[in-house]
């Protein structure tokens, strides 16, 4: 995003956590004149506003009831915008075993959160002319593995239309214990694809997918497993293995506002990291970069959106 006076951001998931902070760090930017905040709850919306307002001594934040797990009310909330914006950062997501539900357009929990519904976000947008300059999509360093949280990366036999479409219903842990971690995985894997596609298609914008990388302080953790949280809120930040949620925050908001950071790309930590300096990933991760993955992701989640 340019720094030009005048802007205006929209944040999904944004009445706590990572999406709060973001909102908090752009509003103190003297470029950013209008945020809106995508929210599936609205009492709790009215609330982050009321807080961000103190917080930041400016009154530039407005309220869009959004559940980007239902595709109907990502439309309403389209309509709810006024005029176009020049960044849109695709915060929200969701993971723990009740992700694997399937919603009411027959994907999982985890995908439609993660991706489907800022598909349709995005790409309802593009299509109207509404977006001006930049889409950040939050990524996750679980797009590659993370060993040290005994999560699998993604790894697919062919990375076809089809296979990756059996990621997006379920159906891919067909006759086994479906693995939630692995479908997040999976997820930010496909909708760090669809981000290249799109990079492809507009090169007039700026698409780029970035992971907060190991945050304290957000409520990712609060749907896992007992012991899972524990390692998230206090074994992790004691071993030096994650940073503070202004830290993580200020990613996406670099993803944003920092030019140099490439369309297409997938910026996180380094190599077996889960925080520290970010960097592009495509050097560990080629696949990526690979044109006809990203077409067949594209592919995989149209198949989704009536």
């Amino acid at each position: 995003m340019s720094a030009l006076q005048g802007k205006t951001v929209l944040i999904t998931g944004a009445n706590a956590g990572l999406g709060k902070e973001v909102a908090r760090q752009l509003a103190l930017r003297p470029e950013t004149a209008r945020i809106y905040l995508a929210c599936r709850n609205k009492d709790r919306a009215i609330a982050a506003k009321a807080e961000l307002e103190v917080a930041t001594g400016r009154r530039i934040f407005d309220v869009v009831i959004m559940d980007v797990a239902d595709l109907g009310s990502v439309r309403v909330g389209i309509e709810a915008i006024d005029g176009s914006i020049d960044a849109l950062v695709m915060n929200a997501g969701v993971i723990g075993p009740q992700s694997m539900e399937l919603t009411a357009d027959g994907v999982t929990t985890v995908f439609a959160t993660s991706v489907l519904g800022h598909v349709v976000l995005l790409e309802g947008l593009l299509a109207e002319g509404r977006l001006g300059e930049v889409a950040v999509f939050a990524g996750s360093e679980a797009i590659r593995g993370v060993p040290k949280l005994r999560m699998k990366g993604p790894s697919f036999v062919s990375t076809s239309t089809d296979e990756l479409a059996t990621v997006i219903d379920g159906s891919y842990f067909a006759g086994g214990k479906p693995d939630f971690n692995l479908a997040f995985g999976q997820a930010k894997y496909i909708g760090a694809l669809w981000m290249g596609y799109l990079a492809r298609r507009h090169p007039d914008h700026r698409f780029v997918t970035v992971s907060p990388g190991n945050t304290t302080g957000t409520q990712a953790a609060s749907d896992l497993p007992l012991p899972m949280r524990i390692a998230a809120k206090y074994v992790m930040p004691a071993l030096g293995l994650a940073h503070k949620l202004d830290v993580g925050a200020k990613r996406l908001v670099d993803g944003v506002t920092d030019p140099a950071l490439s369309s297409g790309a997938f910026y996180a930590s380094a190599a077996n990291k889960l925080n520290g300096p970010m960097v592009n990933q495509t050097d560990f991760l080629p696949n990526l970069a690979n044109p006809s993955f990203q077409d067949h992701a594209d592919e995989a989640i149209h198949r989704f959106i009536s």
